[in-house]
């Protein structure tokens, strides 16, 4: 049997890790841009030089073989059914797990004049990022905020967080501006109210000015143009895109730009499963927590297919987001199933702590952490 793998961030791997955890004689093929591999969710703390990029990655090709899993360095250039063409040529499957993100870079490109700004989300758009900070005078501004339909705000706000404490740590005075999509401001899409409301009275009480319910339509060499109209004048910019399913797939995306899967197995079809960023209807904010799920989900579902015994539950989507501010930072969590809800916005820099615990214990074990924190699907 032969299972192929596209991708090898944290939806990827994680299947891998699990079927091999189940089966030592599938044989599965990873097929990636690059053996190295990044977790990124830590990238912020890349501002404040708290962590180094080498603590952030790992050489999967050198992890996944030992397991006895196939790793190929190789471009992804179009899916079909029943084989992928890549740049290092052409690969059956019998079963395909899509695990390709949200075109990041694709969908960046799109925001009129995007070259005056960064990505907060790849290397480089730290890396440029933190350089501009660190050379940012009095009276510089920062604007941090999304294009329309971004699903990805928890990134925007702690590059806001770390902004402010950067420019209070250099005594600089400055301003910096936070779009949020939604008209209740920070968390505005978690349907507990009361996480938005204790959210923006945190940020404003760092300085930080609140642009509500708008996105960036347009950016330009001195300022960002939002959706309202309104134009903010900035000096650093930096701006998350809305996603999609990249090109290689887009046979099997809807009018969405994602694919369509069945809940809670992720099942485009009776032999294709997309996962994480590329899946429709995944919950928002979009985190690497949802897409590990969406790949428990998914290899569960594919070995009860083909007859193995799987003793673990479907999973839950939510929401897990560990903020890291500077000096400061939080924790938001909103997990719900038919029989029980948890909801709750802690602050403290302890929590900063945990998060580089964890984001150690993932690059130290190539993502192959099996506990998320996830309520049960029922």
């Amino acid at each position: 049997m032969n299972v192929l793998i596209l991708g090898s961030g944290y939806a990827g791997l994680t299947v891998a890790h699990r079927i091999r955890g189940y089966s030592k004689t599938i044989d599965i093929t990873i097929i990636s841009r690059s053996a190295i591999v990044r977790e990124n969710t830590i990238f912020p703390l890349l501002l404040t030089d708290e962590i180094k990029v080498e603590d952030t990655e790992f050489n999967a090709k050198e992890v996944m073989e030992r397991k006895g899993v196939n790793f190929v360095e190789a471009e992804v250039e179009a899916v079909e059914d029943g084989e992928v063409k890549t740049s290092k040529g052409t690969f059956d499957y019998d079963y395909l797990f899509i695990a390709l993100g949200g075109a990041y870079e694709e969908n960046f490109e799109k925001i009129k004049g995007h070259e005056h700004a960064y990505m907060h989300h790849t290397l480089e758009g730290f890396l440029g990022l933190k350089k501009e900070l660190k050379e940012a005078e009095d009276g510089v501004k920062i604007f941090v905020g999304n294009a329309k339909n971004s699903p990805i705000e928890g990134p925007s706000y702690q590059v806001a967080l770390i902004s402010e404490f950067l420019l209070r740590k250099k005594g600089i005075k400055g301003e910096v501006y936070l779009a949020t999509q939604s008209p209740r401001g920070v968390f505005g899409p978690i349907p507990d109210p009361r996480i938005s409301e204790i959210a923006n009275k945190y940020f404003e009480k760092r300085g930080i000015r609140l642009l509500k319910g708008k996105y960036v339509t347009e950016i330009r060499k001195d300022k960002v143009v939002l959706s309202d109209g309104e134009e903010i004048e900035a000096d650093i910019k930096s701006v998350l895109p809305a996603l999609s399913a990249p090109k290689a797939v887009k046979e099997f995306t809807d009018d969405s730009g994602f694919i369509p899967v069945s809940f809670p197995s992720f099942s485009y079809n009776e032999r294709i499963f997309a996962l994480g960023d590329s899946a429709k209807g995944m919950v928002g904010p979009k985190t690497a927590r949802s897409a590990m799920v969406s790949a428990e989900n998914a290899t569960y579902a594919f070995l009860k297919k083909i007859g193995i015994d799987v003793d673990k539950p479907y999973y839950s989507q939510g929401i897990l987001c560990i903020m890291e501010g500077g000096d400061d930072g939080g924790i938001v969590r909103f997990d719900k199933n038919s029989k029980e809800s948890v909801s709750f916005i802690l602050f403290g820099k302890h929590y900063v702590t945990i998060k580089k615990i964890y984001s150690r214990l993932l690059v130290n074990n190539a993502f192959n952490v099996p506990y998320h924190a996830s309520l049960p699907f029922i």
